[in-house]
């Protein structure tokens, strides 16, 4: 990526990649306004990657239609990632945070770039995607498994400012361990830090308990609740939600689970779940 110039200095805290699609009359999304929002709190600069805009497959074309698509496809995407770009530099450079940009200059790019980028940033910061927007889904999935980095995921209605009460979803394992891990810079800035176990949902017997977590959270000078609720398998994420929301937190962390190889088919459950319907900011890490 190549550094904009004016940019602040990078804070020790954090280093963040922004994602966002690149679109006709760019106005910002929710991602973009708090990974700014953050950055101008702690006054280090911002890295952004937009995404080149969606492609119309088109009817089956005779050879010289197909490379004419593609000239007018490539130029139309150059263009309007650029106007995407531009708009985005605007709206950080108001904030008075410096930037560091980077864009997919043709709609074959495929997620190649925006990874390497992803895999020397702490942390990376997308908007949720709706079920029906299978590019941003795909972004987000390939952020999370193949990054080896945390991400964060800003649904539409995120909130603009640096999160005070924070919930943890505990089950005990490697995967909320490294949740936990990877969220450390908001949580020693948190008001209150709230970690929830479900019982009943699955096997957690053999997972660390939560008063393990409180101990370790203990020892980095943070104060953290420790809370229970009961349900049955394929409760746990409405049970979760419904927490979140009755105690008016602002951000959730929680450690992502794939059964396998074959992540498409058979993602696990909890995860699927937020990946679908994310209702407050989510630090995810896998």
């Amino acid at each position: 990526m190549e550094p904009e110039s004016g940019g602040a200095n990078l804070a020790s805290l954090t280093c963040m990649l922004a994602g966002i699609s690149a679109q006709a009359d760019f106005e910002g999304t929710s991602a973009l306004r708090y990974a700014t929002a953050l950055a101008a709190r702690d006054g280090f600069e911002l890295s952004l990657y937009v995404f080149a805009p969606a492609v119309d497959s088109p009817a089956q074309l005779s050879s010289t239609a197909a490379l004419d698509w593609e000239e007018r496809e490539t130029a139309r995407s150059e263009e309007l990632s650029r106007s995407t770009l531009q708009a985005a530099r605007e709206l950080i450079a108001g904030a008075g945070v410096g930037l560091f940009a980077d864009y997919a200059s043709s709609p074959g790019h495929g997620p190649v770039p925006f990874l390497h980028a992803a895999r020397v940033h702490d942390l990376t910061v997308l908007d949720a995607a709706g079920p029906d927007n299978a590019p941003a889904r795909n972004a987000i999935e390939s952020a999370l498994f193949d990054s080896g980095r945390p991400l964060l995921i800003v649904p539409a209605q995120g909130a603009l400012q640096p999160p005070r009460r924070i919930l943890i979803a505990w089950d005990g394992s490697a995967r909320s361990g490294r949740a936990v891990k990877e969220a450390m810079p908001f949580l020693t800035l948190a008001d209150k830090v709230t970690a929830l176990t479900v019982t009943g949902e699955k096997d957690l017997s053999q997972m660390t308990p939560g008063a393990g977590l409180k101990t370790y959270l203990a020892r980095h000078g943070i104060g953290c609740e420790l809370a229970a609720l009961s349900g049955k398998a394929g409760d746990a994420a409405d049970l979760i939600r419904r927490f979140a929301a009755s105690e008016a937190m602002d951000m959730l962390v929680m450690g992502a689970f794939v059964h396998s190889w074959l992540r498409e088919a058979i993602l696990g459950g909890v995860t699927r779940s937020f990946l679908g319907d994310c209702p407050l900011p989510l630090l995810m890490a896998h």
